[in-house]
């Protein structure tokens, strides 16, 4: 059975047992952290997320688990006290989602020809089902990376940004319009973030049963993360139909 010792940031942790990266990470949440060692198969993390998961609003915290892959350079120890970034974060003036999606979705709109439009929206099929979190996978090794799993101790799930900042490089959002993005679908969809990577954020979700629902959500997942289409489906409905399968969400920025 897979063991889990979960520590209190620095206080319980040791070197032996963790790399540096893990270190420095979890000496900044400062909050209970289990590290999962590379190697260790997917399906066992999903079954450590899934039991904290279950535990989640009774034990006041959101599970998120970080994937520490060779790219993962957060220099921790130059950020603002992270009591200081929450106060920030919290009081700046919010993100309205529907709007910024509504306008990202106007926009491409404009972008294309009809045609092209027609071609990039196609037939709602083609979908691959999602049910772990594949961005925790080294895909040089086929193995998952080093990860550290925690217990950050906020209410609603969506202020798990204002622990960690993730965006605002290349097309990806930045870090406020990603949490309040991720608030929406929380309210909507109950999806909670769950993993981030240098360059991934995965949520956990429910599958969205209703075709015009999933369509919906696709072209709202196209513009914040026109990647999972533009390199990867190849159509908005190709993401419609993997929604109707999935219980994970995936995006990632090249």
């Amino acid at each position: 059975m897979f063991k889990k010792l979960f520590s209190k940031g620095k206080e319980e942790n040791t070197a032996a047992k963790q790399s540096d990266k893990a270190r420095v990470l979890i000496d900044y949440l400062g909050c209970p952290c289990e590290i999962i060692p590379a190697g260790t198969e997917l399906e066992k993390i999903m079954n450590i997320y899934d039991d904290l998961y279950a535990k989640r609003e009774q034990g006041g915290f959101v599970p998120m688990i970080f994937g520490l892959d060779g790219y993962f350079e957060r220099d921790f120890d130059e950020w603002e006290p992270l009591e200081e970034y929450k106060k920030e974060v919290m009081s700046e003036n919010p993100t309205i989602p529907e709007e910024w999606l509504r306008q990202r979705i106007k926009e491409n709109r404009e972008f294309y020809t009809a045609d092209e439009w027609k071609e990039r929206i196609g037939a709602v099929t083609g979908g691959e089902e999602n049910r772990v979190f594949g961005g925790l996978m080294d895909y040089n090794t086929r193995k998952s990376v080093e990860c550290v799993i925690a217990k950050i101790p906020v209410k609603n799930p969506w202020e798990v940004f204002a622990w960690v900042p993730f965006g605002g490089w290349n097309e990806c959002p930045t870090n406020d319009e990603i949490m309040y993005i991720a608030k929406y679908w929380y309210e909507k969809y109950g999806a909670i973030p769950a993993v981030m990577t240098h360059d991934i954020l995965e949520f956990a979700a429910r599958p969205v049963k209703d075709q015009t629902a999933a369509m919906d959500l696709a072209l709202e997942q196209y513009v914040f993360c026109s990647d999972i289409v533009d390199q990867g489906l190849n159509t908005i409905g190709a993401l419609a139909d993997t929604l109707m399968k999935s219980s994970v969400w995936y995006f990632w920025w090249d």
